[in-house]
């Protein structure tokens, strides 16, 4: 047994040291000047400067579009989880006929890959005014999160005994009341591993956030794409602008990480 506990911890660390290298490397190299970005070998003591994250942020003005990331994902996600609440509720207690089946193809619309519904997105923002406005693109990203949104919260919501809505009715209370005040309270570690996913999504958007914005409403994801171009590599001030692109991520779930946890375990437990 020790050695088999050994070989799993050794099988972890090395799973570990593989996944967070990436990330240490991205970090490490928006610190290091620009000149050793093309050194080789690497790198790996140096005087750290914070010369790339002032270009990033006073040149290039990262702080607007990361406002817009912050302000597209809080609303899209947000939007997502209450119309994916209401969605998933009448699935779940309306005893309405193939809510499974329902539910499945609500979800198989996530599966049609993004770059289909751009051109007619396109079209109908330029005569409806919702071309590069954060409305616009709040809407479009729910077009990825909703049927997620929908099929996460169906299953968590199943999970809720139905003795609890039937108790709240016989106190007076009516359906909409009972999802506000007995199925969403009872769901809400369900309903934040849903949100955290959604954003997650959100946030890592490009190709919405490419095709359907100019200059106010674009996010973070595509001026970041712009260090790289066909003769210009800015190595340094990339890394600082994907470094500045993970880390709000990163917070997130770390500070979510409870939430997050009970979530993606909570049919399992309502199970055993």
């Amino acid at each position: 047994m020790r050695i088999k506990r050994l070989l799993s911890y050794v099988v972890l660390i090395i799973a570990s040291i593989v996944t967070l290298f990436p990330l240490y490397w991205m970090i490490s190299l928006s610190f290091q000047p620009s000149i050793l970005a093309w050194s080789y070998p690497p790198s790996f003591i140096f005087v750290p400067t914070l010369e790339n994250y002032v270009m990033v942020f006073v040149e290039r003005g990262f702080a607007r579009w990361l406002l817009n990331s912050i302000i597209v994902t809080s609303g899209a996600t947000a939007l997502s989880i209450i119309l994916g609440s209401l969605a998933a509720y009448a699935l779940a207690r309306f005893n309405i006929r193939g809510a499974n089946n329902i539910a499945m193809w609500i979800l198989s619309i996530r599966m049609f890959p993004p770059i289909t519904v751009i051109l007619p997105l396109y079209v109908l923002y330029s005569q409806w005014g919702l071309f590069d406005t954060h409305i616009g693109l709040i809407l479009a990203h729910c077009i990825l999160l909703l049927p997620y949104a929908v099929w996460m919260l169906y299953g968590f919501f199943k999970e809720v005994p139905k003795e609890l809505d039937e108790a709240a009715e016989i106190d007076g209370a009516s359906k909409m009341s009972i999802l506000f005040r007995v199925i969403i309270p009872v769901s809400r570690s369900g309903i934040a591993a849903t949100a955290i996913l959604c954003a997650i999504f959100s946030w890592n958007d490009f190709i919405f956030a490419f095709s359907l914005t100019s200059n106010v409403a674009k996010t973070l994801m595509v001026p970041i794409s712009g260090f790289l171009g066909d003769y210009v590599w800015e190595w340094s001030a990339f890394y600082a602008a994907g470094t500045v692109a993970v880390v709000p991520m990163i917070v997130l779930g770390i500070a979510a990480q409870k939430y997050l946890a009970r979530g993606m375990t909570f049919g399992v437990l309502k199970g055993s």
